[in-house]
């Protein structure tokens, strides 16, 4: 009988990958805590740097940012009270690579990532991240818009991570009382450079005839708007003695305005359009009246009043 010994010879095949040899990171912001305000930048740059020991081999990793008192990237605003004012992170300054936070976002389409190399007992490296403030609609209500951002550090891809720290980044935003006024046509809209408006008669000074327009108001802390006119309510005659009276309606309540009035006023903050007063001048009695041209300036001014 014969033995046979069969001596079966394989590779042994190891498969890993480079270790995450980075010890001691951190990381610091670099500027103060973001300062917005009406009037100022919506948007401004930010930097990070990222340190670590490296001595031992480089070592990858990625930064998240939250959304701070918001459930959601999209809905990130600053608070001031039941008042939200936008805003979004982003990695460029254009404001389309938004940046989330883990593990929501998936890849490095989301965060900000990169490496350290190796061979360095302090390794540092610098990012940036931008701050858009929303800048659509710069009537909401005055007062100071607050929210805190956290931004934290993990270690290794975005498959394997850890968490190594995190920081927080208060964002506030002064909106400063402010009301504006516009004088336009029935039915236009808010145009900052038209402060007067000619109302003329085509059909003449008849007793009845009616003129209107529309006085737009834009305000963020309530709004008190006074009026007086040249010739005490009355229109006068260019160049003579004679008067004729007309009645001085806005939003449909009439007012009596031969000396400085308060017509109308409100509370809180305008649509981001305005508020529409329509106004509406009728002609009072002109009989026996000489012929000629009939004047009256109105002057308005409006005022916060919160």
């Amino acid at each position: 009988m014969k033995t046979y010994i069969l001596f079966l010879i394989l590779p042994l095949l190891f498969v890993g990958r480079e270790a995450e040899a980075c010890s001691d990171m951190g990381f610091y912001l670099t500027q103060p805590s973001p300062y917005f305000q009406t009037g100022g930048s919506m948007k401004e740059t930010f930097g990070i740097v990222v340190n670590g020991n490296t001595t031992q081999g480089a070592c990858s990793y990625f930064l998240t940012f939250d959304y701070g008192s918001s459930t959601s990237y999209a809905t990130r605003s600053m608070k001031f009270g039941s008042n939200t004012w936008p805003y979004q992170v982003s990695k460029d300054t254009a404001g389309m690579q938004l940046l989330k936070k883990f593990p929501e976002g998936v890849s490095c389409n989301d965060f900000i990532c990169d490496k350290l190399q190796g061979n360095s007992s302090y390794n540092t490296q610098s990012q940036s991240y931008t701050i858009s403030v929303d800048a659509t609609n710069d009537w909401r209500a005055a007062g100071t818009y607050v929210d805190t951002l956290t931004v934290r550090l993990y270690q290794g891809p975005v498959n394997n991570a850890t968490l190594i720290t995190s920081h927080t980044q208060t964002l506030t935003f002064g909106a400063h009382r402010k009301a504006d006024i516009s004088v336009v046509s029935s039915g236009g809209s808010f145009d900052i450079n038209k402060t007067t408006h000619t109302m003329n008669f085509a059909n003449g000074l008849v007793t009845g005839a009616k003129g209107t327009a529309d006085i737009i108001l834009k305000y963020n802390a309530g709004y008190s708007l006074y009026a007086w006119t040249d010739n005490g309510g009355k229109l006068k005659k260019v160049g003579g003695t004679d008067t004729i009276d007309y009645t001085f309606k806005i939003n449909g309540n009439v007012v009596a305005i031969p000396w400085w009035t308060l017509i109308t006023s409100g509370s809180g903050a305008s649509p981001a359009s305005g508020l529409v007063n329509p106004v509406e001048i009728t002609i009072g009695n002109t009989t026996g009246k000489s012929q000629g041209s009939y004047q009256d300036t109105i002057n308005l001014t409006i005022q916060s009043n919160q």
